[in-house]
């Protein structure tokens, strides 16, 4: 027999299923793999990767001999597998089909990311990118998810292809391979992908470095043209009786001092390119 289930009904398919498969499950404690002497039982969280909303939700497969049952947890799963079970002759085929459906179109959205990731490195050069440490931030979490979500896979096809206990038949050895080896391949194209926003968030603090140094360049002119500025100011608001008060053109010789130490300094600061 192949079926798709919800948990709560497997009581209804005992006789299909090797006593000790009820209780074992319904303590809770599944691994993502068992093999038993005579039958499988795999465990995955599946969600919708292409969803950021998407919560987890497990999926449980018992195998045996004679019958696979594809169990959920809750409907959002059910609907899922779903989409990706198609029946077959042999139970074999029916596991590789489904964990093949539901791989499908997953390297397409992964270049997807690509895109979107070099997109926001090349706003965050050019700083144009609004909310990139946002947008950072909610990629890496992303990206975790689903470096979790294909690591879960590689175990299972691994275990699938030591075949333990001989339930998969040697002629279908190869179709898990095949699973191991695309499992394989999008979890490195998700490690790369992680480590490509690792450098986007790295470019971004250096943008941010250098903003923070344009900033200290800007307060640094104006401390260095108003310091002296601030200092003949100083002098002349002292009450005392200056030699200047005396010289009829003191004032407009001191203005011209003042407007000539700004025109030096600004000459000094040219000249150390401080305006670009």
């Amino acid at each position: 027999m192949q079926k798709i289930i919800y948990r709560d009904q497997i009581n209804d398919y005992i006789e299909q299923m090797e006593e000790p498969v009820i209780a074992h499950i319904a303590e809770g404690t599944i691994e993502t793999f068992e093999a038993f002497d005579n039958f499988d039982i795999i465990a995955f969280d599946w969600y919708d990767i292409k969803d950021d909303e998407s919560e987890p939700s497990q999926i449980l497969i018992y195998i045996d001999k004679d019958d696979v049952f594809i169990i959920c947890e809750d409907e959002t799963s059910y609907n899922a597998a779903q989409k990706s079970f198609t029946e077959t002759p042999c139970n074999e085929k029916t596991l590789y089909t489904f964990f093949k459906n539901l791989f499908k179109g997953d390297s397409k959205y992964l270049e997807q990311l690509e895109d979107i990731i070099s997109d926001l490195d090349d706003a965050v050069i050019h700083g144009k990118a609004e909310n990139a440490r946002e947008k950072i931030v909610d990629m890496r979490y992303a990206l975790l998810r689903l470096k979790k979500y294909y690591e879960q896979f590689e175990e299972i096809f691994e275990e699938l292809c030591d075949n333990d206990n001989d339930v998969i038949g040697e002629e279908f050895l190869k179709y898990f391979e095949i699973l191991d080896n695309r499992s394989e391949r999008l979890s490195k194209e998700v490690l790369n992908l992680r480590e490509y926003i690792v450098q986007v968030r790295e470019s971004y603090e250096a943008q941010i470095d250098i903003e923070q140094n344009r900033l200290m360049k800007v307060f640094t002119l104006v401390t260095s043209i108003f310091m002296p500025l601030s200092l003949i100011a100083g002098w002349y608001g002292m009450n005392l009786k200056m030699p200047e008060f005396d010289f009829e053109y003191a004032y407009p010789v001191v203005i011209g001092v003042c407007a000539l130490i700004v025109i030096s300094w600004l000459i000094v600061f040219k000249k150390k390119g401080w305006f670009k």
